[in-house]
């Protein structure tokens, strides 16, 4: 099942959508238009967009998390020749195709949505309309019945899900997913950097050094009398501040290659079968040299989480399987035309806001006083406005308006519309 509509159909959303946009630059999307048919039913455009715009603030809002700037991200391509953002586009489209099928294999499992729910939908899509001032809504391109349609379609991938993976063997063997735990002391003999980014390898009597550390290390570990419970953190700080301990698991399945330790700590660990084992050697790894103690030859925490990892990948190798399959049936078709009008840019910057639970009241009926403050501000007043809107920044519609009349100019007038989701997330019904 596709991550982010579980995330938006089971998930609290309390937040608002940021979206920055340029008055004056750019067209309007028309949301009416067919954008796409799966077998008789047809998707507006609208929808695609409201979609995609929910995804683009979750991306943006995991680059913000890791501070990595998103600056030219959608323009950059992939090994198969694609930017991002047709990549994106392309992965929307495929979400979209997949949920209608739900729907329309919604009468296999005896899923239907019940008169009640249809009620919380149609209010919830009422509710996020007079939320919302009437240029941010078309901005979005979306009407009542979009909004209608994407949340009975999220419910009926919630709905279905289980039942069309209820047939998965949930048992898995300790064989297939037994993890072992160690605890490792790395002394790095990777290059050294200055300010200016300037490598300098190290010198074979500088390796030799960090190599008697290890060395020192392990003979500090060696020396305690209980060497399973010994603190290696401590001891390796003894040695030299900088060094500290880390703990790992891995597979101890051959046919399971998902591992990132170095393959020679991966070779000495595999050689300690006892809980509390010591290798009894400095261990020379690809970026340093390592001291390895096996903690639990089987961990049962680590163990029992790739047994659920098991289960979960089946699941969705089946769920995909069976969307494959209905897909293979139905006439697909994509008006290629429309959808290349929806568009993703730097100049177009939608992000997920923590909704201010002190002022709920304010924030959506007051939504067109605080955009008419924004307006007429120059470049520098609309940074620092970005900074107290978190997660958004300065944006514009790239348009040949734009060009004719100057980025400059079109930039003067900025305006930050909050697409408010509800108290309880739109998409948690």
């Amino acid at each position: 099942m596709n991550k982010l509509g579980r995330v938006l159909a089971c998930t609290t959303l309390a937040a608002t959508l940021t979206m920055t946009s340029l008055t004056g630059c750019g067209s309007t999307l028309d949301g009416t238009k067919t954008v796409a048919t799966v077998g008789k039913e047809e998707i507006t455009a609208g929808t695609e967009n409201m979609m995609l715009r929910m995804t683009q603030a979750q991306m943006m809002s995991y680059y913000s998390m890791f501070g990595t700037s998103t600056t030219g991200m959608w323009e950059n391509k992939g090994d198969d020749g694609k930017t991002y953002a047709e990549s994106t586009k392309d992965d929307i489209m495929d979400q979209l195709h997949n949920l209608v099928l739900l729907e329309q294999h919604a009468k296999d499992y005896d899923v239907t949505i019940t008169d009640k729910e249809q009620k919380e939908l149609k209010a919830a899509a009422e509710k996020f309309m007079t939320d919302n001032d009437a240029e941010t809504i078309a901005k979005l391109a979306v009407t009542q019945s979009d909004i209608e349609k994407l949340l009975e379609l999220y419910s009926y991938q919630t709905k279905m899900y289980d039942l069309m993976t209820a047939d998965v063997d949930t048992n898995v063997e300790d064989k297939e997913a037994q993890q072992s735990k160690i605890t490792y002391c790395k002394v790095s003999t990777e290059a050294t950097k200055d300010d200016e980014g300037n490598s300098t390898e190290l010198t074979d009597e500088e390796k030799a050094a960090k190599k008697d550390q290890a060395q020192q290390v392990l003979d500090k570990i060696k020396a305690q009398e209980d060497i399973a419970g010994a603190d290696v953190d401590s001891l390796a700080k003894e040695v030299d501040e900088s060094l500290s301990s880390s703990t790992a698991t891995y597979s101890t399945n051959e046919d399971d290659k998902d591992s990132s330790l170095d393959a020679e700590v991966m070779k000495a660990a595999k050689e300690l079968t006892e809980d509390g084992q010591l290798a009894s050697d400095v261990i020379g790894g690809s970026d340093g040299y390592y001291v390895v103690r096996m903690d639990s030859v089987f961990d049962k925490d680590s163990t029992q989480t790739k047994k659920d990892s098991i289960v979960k990948e089946r699941k969705q190798k089946a769920y995909d399987k069976l969307l494959k399959k209905w897909a293979k049936k139905t006439k697909i078709s994509v008006n290629k035309k429309v959808w290349k009008t929806v568009t993703l840019t730097d100049e177009d910057v939608y992000s997920f806001k923590q909704a201010d639970t002190s002022s709920k009241t304010t924030d959506s009926t007051d939504s067109a006083e605080t955009t008419e403050a924004t307006e007429n501000t120059d470049s520098s007043e609309a940074e620092e406005s970005t900074e107290t809107t978190e997660n958004t920044e300065e944006s514009s519609d790239s348009t040949q308006a734009d060009e004719k009349i100057g980025r400059a100019s079109c930039r003067e007038k900025v305006r930050y519309h909050y697409l408010y989701l509800g108290d309880n997330g739109l998409f948690n019904l």
